[in-house]
């Protein structure tokens, strides 16, 4: 049987080749690739580098979706049956990863700032990897908890100030469809994974469906993100948005990176500090709508596919529903990506949550329904898209891409525990009244108020150049 898989039924696999193998192939071709990324893909002139870091960040937001509510969610019966355990345990399991994330990313912010991600990402991501396919050898909470909650920690403290701080840094002109097509990564994983791991799940078991889960976010992100992310444009001779640099008249040569900056002087990026950050109302402004945009959705995303199913709905169908519900949202976040460089970034981004805000309070009557529930996974994911890449729009838009992982990394602990809160307060409320209708109400609520506050906000004003970034 050497060689062999045993599935969770128990029968035999087929002949697989002996992983060390894989691994030492992997490995072998990174010097390959990495001279062919410098000597290569870096000279190219028509196409800017700046979209290969965008490929990296859309992959690493695909693989990232694998410790995603959605994924989970689909875990969350089976494993309940094989150990007992209620909903709200298994949650737990989010609320500690997200906590974790949350003291983890003030930290990362800065470094990120300063060395940029690429060793960063590729040790997460392996961490994050192995984590997942030691949960196919499962057997009692701590290890639920040890687990996937360090691959939590990974996703939402590193790997999303990864993906937003690595685009804001190379594009400045074209940052919304960067974004918009950066986030779209994390859409399609959401939208996709479900649907392996419930394929593999009916087919071969949930142990299974871990172990396969793991090595696909190794093997699609990890080796990317060693290879091919760069800090910012400025380091290897280029310009954020592929812009020319400007030329010696005499020499013919580049001026030197103090004039390069010099020349992006139009967008007038100060650098915040945690404490400057700190004391401006803009941040704590943004702050409660990020919040709330991580309650909801980590609240929804968990728990709309068991909400689908207690109503009625096949488990078959429900995940279909989030599938077209993430593959919509994918798509709306790259139109609102492109939206945000002609319109407001603000005012989208009010519209955006007072208008899911009260779409999402129509899911119980959609629900009762598969032509409307589906209609409502058309028409909420589309709009539910843009709010992702326009949180982070509008954070690099108030306070710079020079600070975007040091600001962005201070707000992670409010964004996280707002995202732990999520799931399980919607959990203790559905195991005290077995409904969601209370939690769900609030979620509406949140939305709008979020939204309104949204509207009001305004640029915080910079303490070295008495104005707002960019004007």
């Amino acid at each position: 049987m050497a060689g062999r898989i045993i599935f969770d039924n128990g029968s035999p696999g087929p002949v697989k080749p002996y992983p060390h193998r894989l691994i030492i192939f992997l490995f072998s071709v990174i010097p390959c690739l990495k001279n062919l990324q410098e000597h290569g893909f870096m000279q190219q002139k028509k196409i800017f580098y700046g979209w290969t870091i965008v490929a990296v960040a859309f992959l690493i937001g695909l693989t990232q979706a694998g410790v995603f509510q959605n994924v989970l969610s689909i875990f969350l019966k089976p494993m309940s049956q094989a150990f007992g355990w209620n909903r709200s345990i298994i949650t737990g399991s989010i609320a500690v990863g997200s906590l974790s994330g949350g003291i983890l990313s003030p930290v990362l912010g800065p470094y990120l700032d300063r060395h940029g991600p690429r060793k960063a990402a590729f040790w997460g991501i392996t961490i994050l990897s192995a984590g997942l396919i030691a949960l196919s050898q499962l057997s009692s909470v701590w290890q639920l908890y040890l687990f996937f909650g360090t691959g939590r920690m990974i996703s939402s403290g590193l790997l999303s100030l990864v993906v937003t701080v690595s685009v804001s840094n190379w594009f400045i002109e074209k940052r919304g469809r960067a974004m918009g097509i950066s986030q779209l990564g994390s859409r399609i994983g959401i939208a996709f994974l479900p649907l392996l791991v419930q394929h593999i799940i009916l087919s071969y078991g949930w142990r299974t469906a871990w172990a396969v889960l793991g090595g696909i976010v190794f093997a699609f992100s990890a080796l990317p993100s060693l290879i091919f992310l760069k800090r910012r444009p400025e380091d290897v001779g280029l310009l954020p948005d592929g812009r020319a640099p400007e030329k010696n008249l005499r020499s013919g040569k580049a001026p030197d990176e103090t004039k390069q900056a010099t020349v992006l002087n139009l967008e007038n990026e100060p650098v915040w500090t945690r404490k400057t950050a700190f004391q401006t109302v803009s941040f704590w402004q943004l702050v409660f709508v990020m919040c709330v945009i991580y309650l909801v959705g980590a609240g929804s995303n968990f728990h709309l596919f068991p909400f689908m199913t207690d109503q009625g709905l096949p488990a078959t169908m429900a995940v279909l529903v989030i599938t077209v519900l993430s593959v919509c949202a994918a798509l709306g976040g790259v139109l609102f990506g492109f939206l945000a460089e002609k319109i407001s970034v603000k005012i989208l981004m009010g519209g955006v949550l007072i208008t899911i805000g009260i779409l999402f309070y129509t899911v119980f009557w959609a629900v009762k329904s598969p032509v409307w529930i589906f209609l409502f996974a058309l028409v909420y994911g589309t709009i539910r898209g843009g709010v992702l890449p326009l949180i982070f729009l509008l954070w690099t838009e108030f306070y710079g891409r020079r600070s975007s992982g040091t600001v962005l990394g201070i707000a992670g602990p409010f964004r996280m525990a707002a995202n732990a809160a999520g799931p399980v307060s919607a959990a203790i409320f559905f195991d005290l009244f077995h409904s969601y209708w209370i939690p769900f109400s609030a979620f509406t609520i949140l939305l709008v108020m979020a939204g309104l506050l949204c509207l009001a906000a305004k640029p915080p004003v910079s303490p070295q150049l008495g104005f707002p970034p960019g004007k």
